[in-house]
């Protein structure tokens, strides 16, 4: 075996290869700033729309776009290079609510106490970006919005936060904040205020049977039996039987399911949402235990049941070669040919489609993402879908022969908003006149480059491309920028023109 072969470090590269490499980098940064520098010069409305969305402006750019700055999106931006100053200069020009919502300006108290009057209060009150504190709440205490904050998961929450303001919270939205630090303790110092609708559905606190005794008397019952973060066990189902919610229960994902715990409760159980569980132990032992409580309609769309074992006759030669002459009969109360055409986790093939062709709701089948879906597939049943569905499909093996095999059936609407289709230029070329180029325009996905870009530039729409991608409007610096906004007329002298 040949010894272990090592790179040297940049460390270790000598003035020449270091010389080299940095002549190398400076180049390509060369040639991909001339690349972006003629490209946007002749699409003044796609470089706007880039500038607004995706390039690091500073308050010289922003200066420099003058009339042409769309100040709506500025307010928004992320991107822009914040400051004090630069929020100072265009103060009738900023959208302040937008500005209120936005996590990146440079917050501080000093910031909000300067201008707030024009703050939106209540989006300023739910905005993760601000140093939240105990003394920035006491800053401006009769401003905010208390009943946001008490929904903010993000305000600093422990205990001492929650008593200092204990006399200022919206006690019921509180009680639904997922982000507070709940015990058993705060939930007793607040038993009178709190919202117990709000904290038996609010899935983080730590409710087991120990809480759930503590306060049984305060519990919303319904709420509680649907809530995921609940710690069930079969004791604490048999303690409170009697003010469990049971249709709830029964659609439970977390309860802990056996066939013993189903013939516990058999009489309580809301067996049409019991059916529709797909969390069940599901087998053919327990369906067939309760053979006649089953709702039909709701277990033949449930994918937890064991299909393959239920419909073992789908795989007979001699059912599918002539299914009228060897009727099985059904693993269930009656057969539900609607519900079963929407269930994904059938035992699918092409054979069972064409052996049972007459009884499927082929509309329902359309959307159904479990069919085992081809070009073969497609091609045999093509008069019989609804062509929106495969049209929307995630699952298809999309290429340019599918396309153009079925080119008069595409919902050519579904087709242009499909982001599982990898489109490519020779994949769009043929369909320039039956694709929905806004909605193509908007599809982040898209193989964005200059060539890309160029090859269908009278159909795109510039705007929706630009709030999605940049087009690589970062290889410009700032000067060019500046240039380049030079040369785009402004709209007043469009409108004089």
């Amino acid at each position: 075996m040949g010894s272990l072969q090592t790179t040297k470090g940049h460390n270790a590269l000598s003035v020449w290869e270091r010389e080299r490499l940095d002549l190398v980098a400076h180049t390509l940064t060369g040639l991909h700033e001339h690349q972006a520098l003629q490209f946007f010069r002749a699409r003044p409305a796609l470089l706007l729309a880039c500038l607004h969305h995706h390039y690091q402006l500073d308050a010289n750019l922003i200066r420099a776009l003058g009339t042409r700055a769309h100040w709506r999106q500025l307010s928004a931006n992320r991107s822009v290079r914040w400051t004090e100053a630069l929020i100072a200069e265009h103060l009738d020009h900023w959208d302040w609510e937008l500005l209120s919502k936005n996590t990146a300006l440079p917050w501080s108290k000093a910031l909000l106490e300067r201008y707030a009057e024009r703050w939106n209060w209540q989006s300023l009150s739910s905005n993760a970006g601000l140093p939240w504190s105990q003394s920035l709440l006491e800053a401006f205490v009769y401003r905010w919005n208390w009943a946001v904050l008490s929904r903010n998961t993000e305000l600093p929450w422990t205990r001492a936060f929650v008593d200092a303001n204990a006399h200022r919270w919206d006690w019921a939205a509180l009680s639904w904040n997922t982000g507070l630090p709940w015990t058993a303790a705060l939930l007793s110092s607040y038993q009178e205020r709190w919202d117990w609708t709000g904290l038996s559905a609010n899935s983080a606190l730590p409710i087991d049977e120990a809480l759930v005794d503590k306060f049984q008397v305060l519990w919303q019952w319904t709420w509680l039996s649907a809530n995921p973060g609940l710690r069930w066990t079969e004791a604490l189902l048999e303690r409170y039987g009697q003010q469990w919610d049971w249709t709830a229960l029964s659609s439970q994902a977390q309860l802990p399911w056996s066939q013993a715990l189903v013939q516990q409760h058999a009489a309580r159980w809301d067996w049409k949402a019991l059916s529709a569980n797909p969390h069940l132990p599901w087998d053919l032992a327990l369906i067939g235990a309760w053979q006649n409580r089953w709702d039909a309609q709701a277990l033949y769309r449930n994918p937890g049941l064991p299909w393959h074992a239920l419909l073992a006759h789908w795989r007979d030669p001699a059912f599918l070669a002539a299914p009228e002459d060897h009727p099985a009969p059904a693993p269930l109360p009656d057969w539900d040919w609607d519900a079963m055409s929407e269930n994904p986790a059938l035992p699918w093939s092409m054979a069972v489609l064409q052996a049972c062709h007459a009884q499927w709701d082929w509309d329902r089948l359309s959307w159904n993402p479990g069919l085992p879906w081809d070009a073969q597939l497609l091609h045999t049943f093509a008069e019989h879908w609804d062509w929106s569905g495969p049209s929307s499909s995630a699952v298809l093996p999309w290429d340019a022969l599918l396309l153009a095999q079925h080119a008069q059936n595409w919902d050519w609407e579904r087709i242009s908003a499909n982001s599982h289709i990898p489109w490519t230029q020779d994949l769009i070329a043929p369909y320039t006149d039956t694709l929905n180029w806004a909605t193509l325009s908007a599809q982040p996905g898209l193989a964005w480059d200059y060539a890309f870009y160029l090859r269908f530039e009278t159909h795109w729409y510039a705007s929706l491309v630009g709030q999605h991608h940049g087009l690589n409007v970062h290889h410009l610096g700032g000067d060019d920028i500046a240039t380049l906004l030079l040369e785009i007329p402004s709209p007043a002298a469009n409108s004089a023109a």
